[in-house]
Order: C-alpha cells, then sequence, then structure tokens
C-alpha cells in the first residue's frame, strides 16, 4: 500500500472509532421547546415539568414547556411530526401514541413515527372504590366476583374516549369475565368526583390523582397494573400479583422528529441518560408522585412495538378497528 494510501486508511478508521463519541457530545444551542399534549396541571405537564427542571442542567440550554391539549393531544402530536429536525424541539409521548388511530378520525401518527430517546416514566393506574359506598368492605377478588355475577350494574368511570384507563377496565373484563357499566366522563379530576359523591361507584386513577384521597382514607385501593407499587401508597397488591393477568400501566417516552441527524439524537440520549440517572430527578418525581422509569432509546422503541401490538389486539376485541 502507498503511503497516501495508507495515511487516508488510518484517518478513516480514526474517524470510526471517535465519531459515536462526538456524536454523543452534541448539546443545543439555544433554547428547547418540549411539546406536551396536556392542559398545565395534567399528569404529561406534571411530567414534563419535573424533567424539564433536571434535564436543563445536563443540555446547558433552558427547556420550555408547550402545552397543547387540543384535539386530545393529536394537535400536540402533528406538532411534534413536523417539527424542524435540528434538536430544538422535543415531543413527550404516551401509551395513546398506539391507540389513537382506532379512537380518534384522520391521526397520522403511529408506533414508527417518531424517533425514541428514551423512557422517562411509568404511572401504574390504581383501581379505586369509596370507603363510603358499597364495595368498601371488599377486596379485589370480591369486586370483580361482583361484577361478573351482577354484569353492568357497577358504574365504572373512565377518563374520555378509550383512553389508558378504559383499556385497562376492558383488559380486567376480559380476563376476568366481569362486565361493569362504562361511564365515560370527561377528565380524571371529574371521575374522581364521582367515586367521592357516589355517583360511580370505581374508577382507574394515576397515583397523583389520588394520593390525598387514599391518605384521608376517602378512597381504598384495591389493586395497581404496574410492575411495582407506586411509592407512598403502601403495600397494595398487583392486579398480576392478584391473579388477574393484566399490566398495561402508562409509560411516557421523549421522542424527536424521525428525520433527526443521528449525532443530534445521540446527544439527546447522552442528555436524558445522564438527567434519569442523577439522583435530583428521582426526587423530583418522588415530589410530585411521578413513577420513575427508565430505558434507552432502543429500549423505549421495543416497548412502544410491543405495546402496539397488544392494544392493537384489544382493540379488535373491544370493536375499535374499523
Amino acid at each position: 500500500m502507498k503511503p497516501m494510501h495508507l495515511a487516508a486508511a488510518i484517518a478513516v478508521s480514526v474517524a470510526a472509532l471517535v465519531t459515536p463519541a462526538h456524536a454523543e457530545d452534541w448539546k443545543p444551542t439555544s433554547t428547547v421547546n418540549l411539546i406536551v399534549p396536556s392542559t398545565p396541571g395534567g399528569g404529561h405537564d406534571t411530567n414534563a415539568r419535573a424533567l424539564a427542571q433536571v434535564m436543563e442542567k445536563h443540555a446547558g440550554q433552558s427547556i420550555v414547556i408547550v402545552n397543547q391539549p387540543a384535539g386530545g393531544g393529536v394537535v400536540a402530536y402533528n406538532e411534534m411530526m413536523k417539527a424542524k429536525p435540528d434538536g430544538l424541539t422535543l415531543g413527550q409521548v404516551s401509551t395513546v401514541l398506539v391507540t389513537d388511530k382506532y379512537r380518534l378520525e384522520n391521526v397520522r401518527y403511529d408506533a414508527d413515527t417518531f424517533k425514541y430517546l428514551g423512557q422517562i416514566s411509568e404511572d401504574p393506574n390504581l383501581l379505586v372504590v369509596s370507603t363510603k359506598g358499597p364495595y368498601a368492605n371488599l377486596d379485589l377478588k370480591g369486586f370483580l366476583d361482583k361484577a361478573k355475577a351482577e354484569p353492568e350494574t357497577i358504574n365504572f368511570g373512565v377518563s374520555g374516549n378509550w383512553g389508558n384507563q378504559d383499556y385497562v377496565r376492558f383488559a380486567i373484563e376480559q380476563e376476568t369475565g366481569s362486565k361493569f357499566r362504562r361511564v365515560p366522563i370527561k377528565g380524571g379530576r371529574q371521575v374522581l368526583l364521582g367515586i367521592l359523591s357516589g355517583d360511580i361507584a370505581a374508577g382507574l386513577l394515576y397515583p397523583s390523582e389520588v394520593k390525598a384521597q387514599v391518605d384521608s382514607g376517602e378512597l381504598k385501593v384495591l389493586a395497581h397494573n404496574g410492575s411495582s407499587a407506586p411509592e407512598g401508597f403502601g403495600n397494595i397488591p398487583s392486579l398480576k400479583d392478584s391473579g388477574v393477568n393484566v399490566g398495561l400501566p402508562v409509560w411516557r417516552v421523549l421522542t424527536l422528529p424521525k428525520e433527526t441527524p443521528a449525532e443530534i439524537s445521540a446527544g439527546w440520549e447522552k442528555i436524558l441518560a445522564d438527567t434519569m440517572n442523577d439522583p435530583a430527578l428521582k426526587e423530583a418525581y418522588k415530589a410530585v408522585s411521578i413513577g420513575y422509569a427508565y430505558k434507552n432509546g432502543a429500549d423505549a422503541n421495543a416497548l412502544v412495538q410491543e405495546a402496539s401490538k397488544v392494544l392493537g389486539e384489544l382493540s379488535q376485541k373491544a370493536g375499535l378497528v374499523k
């Protein structure tokens, strides 16, 4: 090999070795927008603000939360899709990413639409009843047996039109043979108030939505559907531990537009990993009852793809697939 050719070959080899490290060193050079499909104060928003306050330190730039609840989150997801792929616009997506096409019109996104940087949280649903209601003395088995023996007599509140809680409710019915009277209500807050007033018998709500009422003794938790019990709720059983093979907790994942260059996405993956491994992040989550869960970009992609498969099958059974 001629000397010039040898030198060129060495240069190429060295570049191949150092490029990944350089890619991970990428950081944004101006303010970053984080699009959130939620009103201020909602679960998505609470998660995003807790994350951003720690991530700013690792990104070296301010992160502005852009709340976009219109269209049940569809507008937010569309904004994420058409954002300039320069690393200055992040998106926060959740489980509805893979189910919106079954419940809403003109949805153009699915599990393959975005580039995934990593999972940032997992929130279980808590199956709750009022401690003053007719089911206060029942455990999970007794409650489900009642719903099986007397189908569609237990008013079960669900937030909106086939959100995550609806899928969990339906999966429980499929698994156990129980049958509730489905009562759609606009928003988790309204479901909570319905249970407290006695208009609704039960519902599936997030830990942050019911913590105060559980602590005060107004609500009883029958089970959760997460991989572990949420912090601060004591030793409550999971559905799976109770013999009901249903999971489907809500996950949230940070995204970039699909066309984002590899150098930028690698830089953001490093920023997110450093953020999620920062003890301050866990403290921030604990303060607002957000469930800590982290997966890297590849594992987050696998999480989304698996959810798409499982929830697609449930949508078929529920008659939502047209």
